[in-house]
C-alpha cells in the first residue's frame, strides 16, 4: 500500500471512530431517559405497580428484538448507512414518545426508541472493534467512556429541560439531537464510502445458524453470557429504580438523579484510567470489580442515609464501569470477521436482563419491600463474579 492509500485509510479510520464516538454519545443521553424521567412519566399518565417500570422495560425489549434483526443483515450493509438510519427511526419513535395522548401509545414508541437503540449500540461498538483491531480493549474503553460523560450529563441536562418544558418537549430536543447526529455520521463517513472505508473494516461474514450453534459450544463463550447478563441486570436494576427509590425512602428525587450522575462520573473515570490493567488480566477485573459492585450496594441501603447511598452509588461505578468493554472485546476475541454477530449476541443477552430488572425491581418493591427491591442487584452482582470466574477458567476459541 502506497503513503497516499495509508494516509487517506488512516484518515478514514479516523472519520468512522468519531462518528461511532459521537453516535455513542448521544445515544448515552437517549438511554438515560426512562431513569430520569420516571417520575414525571408515573404522574402524567397516574402509574401504579409493576406499570412503573414499563418504561424502561419496553425501551429494552425494543432492543432486544433488534437484536434479531442486527444478525440477518451482518456483512449485507455498511455500517455507518445503517447507524444514521437508526438513529433516524430514533428522532421519529421520540417525537411521538412527546407527542403520546395515552400510555399505551407511549409504550408503542418506547419499544420503538429501544429498537433503534440497538443498531446503535451494536454498530457502533463492531464498527471500533473493527477498525481498533490491534487496540480495540483501550478504544472500547474510550467508546463507554464517552457513553459515560453522556449518562452522567443526562440527568443534569434533564432536570435543567424539565425547568423551562416538560418531559414531553424533553423528548422533542431528544428527537432533534437524534437527527443532527444521523447528517453528521453521514457527513464524516460518505467521502469515504467507496474507496477506502471498505479497505480498512474487516469484511464480515454472512451470518448462519451454524455461527450461533459453533458459538455456543464453547462453554467460555456461554460464560461470558451469562457475566454479561447478572452484570447488565445489577447496572440497569440500580439506574433505572434509584430515583423512584429515593423518592419513595427518603422524599429525595433530586438526589436520586444526582446519584445517577455520580455514579456516571465514577464510572468514567473507571473506562478512561482503568484500562491499563483491566487489558491485563480482563476478566479477573470483571470478577473482582462484581463482588465490590455488590458490597457497595449493601453499605447504601443499609446506611439509612441517602447521602451515604448516593456516594455508594460512586463506589458502585467505579467498580463495575469496566463490565460492558471488557465483555464486548472479550466475547469478540477470535471472531474476526463476525464481529456484529459477537456484538449482538452478548447485546442480546445484556437486553434481557434490562428488560427483566424493571419489572422485578417494581414487583419486589411494591409487594415485598423497597429494601427487599434494592437486594435483587446485590444478588446479581454476586452471580455475575461467579460465571465471571468461570470464563477465566476456559481458553480463547473461534468459529472456523
Amino acid at each position: 500500500m502506497n503513503d497516499t492509500a495509508q494516509n487517506t485509510n488512516e484518515r478514514a479510520a479516523r472519520q468512522i471512530t468519531s462518528a461511532a464516538f459521537i453516535s455513542i454519545f448521544v445515544y448515552s443521553i437517549v438511554v438515560s431517559i426512562p431513569g430520569v424521567l420516571i417520575n414525571e412519566v408515573v404522574d402524567a399518565f397516574s402509574l401504579s405497580g409493576t406499570d412503573e417500570g414499563l418504561m424502561g422495560a419496553l425501551t429494552s425489549l425494543g432492543f432486544l428484538l433488534s437484536m434479531f434483526f442486527v444478525v440477518m443483515i451482518q456483512g449485507r450493509f455498511r455500517k455507518t448507512i445503517v447507524l444514521a438510519a437508526a438513529f433516524v427511526i430514533q428522532s421519529f419513535a421520540l417525537f411521538f414518545c412527546g407527542f403520546s395522548p395515552t400510555f399505551l401509545f407511549f409504550c408503542i414508541f418506547c419499544t420503538l426508541v429501544g429498537f433503534s437503540g440497538g443498531f446503535i449500540d451494536t454498530f457502533t461498538n463492531s464498527s471500533v472493534v473493527d477498525i481498533q483491531t490491534g487496540n480495540n480493549t483501550k478504544s472500547l474503553g474510550f467508546l463507554h467512556g464517552l457513553f459515560g460523560i453522556g449518562s452522567l450529563l443526562s440527568p443534569l441536562l434533564f432536570v435543567w429541560l424539565l425547568q423551562y418544558s416538560d418531559w414531553r418537549g424533553s423528548h422533542y430536543m431528544a428527537a432533534i439531537a437524534s437527527v443532527l447526529v444521523a447528517v453528521l455520521v453521514i457527513i464524516l463517513t460518505n467521502r469515504f464510502a467507496k474507496d477506502s472505508s471498505e479497505n480498512i473494516v474487516v469484511h464480515e461474514h454472512l451470518f448462519t445458524k451454524a455461527d450461533l450453534l459453533a458459538y455456543l459450544h464453547v462453554k467460555r463463550n456461554v460464560a461470558l453470557a451469562l457475566s454479561g447478563f447478572f452484570a447488565m441486570f445489577s447496572i440497569a436494576a440500580i439506574l433505572v429504580w434509584i430515583v423512584r427509590y429515593m423518592t419513595l425512602q427518603y422524599n429525595a428525587a433530586e438526589l436520586g438523579a444526582l446519584s445517577i450522575t455520580i455514579y456516571w462520573v465514577c464510572s468514567t473515570i473507571n473506562r478512561f484510567l482503568f484500562v491499563h490493567f483491566t487489558k491485563r488480566a480482563p476478566m479477573m477485573f470483571f470478577t473482582l470489580g462484581a463482588v465490590l459492585s455488590g458490597i457497595c450496594v449493601i453499605a447504601g441501603v443499609f446506611s439509612g442515609n441517602p447521602v451515604i447511598l448516593c456516594i455508594m452509588m460512586g463506589a458502585f461505578g467505579l467498580c463495575s464501569g469496566h463490565f460492558i468493554p471488557v465483555l464486548i472485546s472479550e466475547c469478540a476475541a477470535g471472531y474476526e470477521g463476525r464481529t456484529t454477530f459477537t456484538t449482538s449476541f452478548i447485546m442480546f443477552v445484556m437486553c434481557i436482563a434490562r428488560v427483566i430488572s424493571p419489572i422485578i425491581m417494581a414487583f419486589t418493591s411494591t409487594q415485598i419491600s423497597l429494601t427487599a427491591g434494592m437486594m435483587i442487584p446485590v444478588i446479581a452482582t454476586l452471580a455475575a463474579a461467579g460465571c465471571g470466574w468461570l470464563s477465566i477458567k476456559q481458553g480463547v476459541s473461534k468459529i472456523t
